[in-house]
């Protein structure tokens, strides 16, 4: 089991938000929702502990909210897309038993009916493939075995910025013409916003990821790994962005006659990049490397 000492923040602009709500005359919707998202996002926090990863954080956002679990979860796309896919399915567990309220039992229709709305709500928007939410997580790890950890957040970042983008139009356009609430176009600017600050690290996700498994190489003494073929005059940097988040990396050196020149190790791969730049080919890295044939 993993640790769980979770420290909450919440991002200035829910108090915003909650102002806004409170002078429309709606605190207690805005107090609804509210609950519901805590709850949301202490079961992606139940789920990571109980996959063995330590939560230290539950950052809560106007649109979602973000649980900081420890890194290593990257290197399970499994286990990222369960713990993304937690607070979904929470969402409507809630939605359900408020229903089932509503049916059997003898609350206040109207708030009934809010709190089943605002669940279905919050779950739907939140299985968006964008980041913050909990879909972006979910389509990053999807991609992840194809596209290497680098490559499945740019992937997710680009579909994230679509999204947001869409929804600023629609949001400015719905508000002019009295369609749609100008809240639609504020999600869509936080959606931008948050898809700028998973792209600021998206060129280092590859690297913390090798970091990462030389940290548990060293810790457990093993590791699962996977044989990859690469040609000599390929990258070091876009080799270590394609390779799979979850297995140690060897890669096979093969020249165009099909001789295998030498092996790299995801390790060797990564202090080459960090030595002698992304752009160093394989057959530099294996003529110096001692595991060359």
């Amino acid at each position: 089991m993993g640790r769980m000492h979770v420290e909450i923040t919440v991002d200035p602009l829910v108090v915003v938000f909650a102002v806004l709500y409170a002078l429309a005359g709606s605190l207690w919707q805005w107090a609804v929702v509210f609950a519901s998202l805590l709850v949301h996002e202490v079961s992606h926090a139940v789920v990571a502990v109980g996959f063995g990863f330590a939560v230290s954080e539950v950052r809560i956002t106007p649109i979602g909210a973000a649980v900081r679990v420890d890194d290593t979860i990257q290197l399970r796309a499994e286990a990222e897309a369960a713990v993304a896919m937690a607070g979904p399915m929470t969402s409507l567990v809630l939605a359900g038993a408020g229903y089932i309220l509503l049916a059997y039992g003898k609350p206040d229709t109207a708030a009934a009916e809010f709190f089943i709305g605002a669940n279905i709500v919050l779950a739907m928007l939140n299985l968006l493939p964008a980041f913050p939410l909990d879909g972006g997580r979910v389509l990053r790890a999807l991609l992840v075995e194809r596209m290497g950890m680098s490559g499945a957040t740019r992937a997710a970042v680009n579909v994230s910025r679509w999204i947001g983008g869409l929804a600023v139009v629609a949001g400015a356009v719905g508000a002019a013409t009295g369609a749609l609430s100008p809240l639609v176009a504020a999600m869509g600017v936080l959606i931008w916003v948050e898809a700028g600050r998973e792209v600021r690290f998206a060129p280092y996700a590859a690297m913390r990821s090798a970091m990462r498994k030389r940290a548990g190489l060293a810790r457990n003494g093993f590791a699962p790994a996977a044989l990859i073929a690469a040609s000599p005059d390929m990258s070091a940097g876009a080799v270590l962005g394609r390779l799979s988040g979850q297995q140690f990396a060897i890669i096979s050196v093969v020249a165009p006659d099909g001789r295998e020149m030498g092996r790299l190790s995801e390790i060797e791969l990564m202090d080459g990049v960090c030595a002698r730049g992304p752009g160093v080919n394989l057959e530099t890295l294996v003529r110096g490397s001692k595991h060359r044939w």
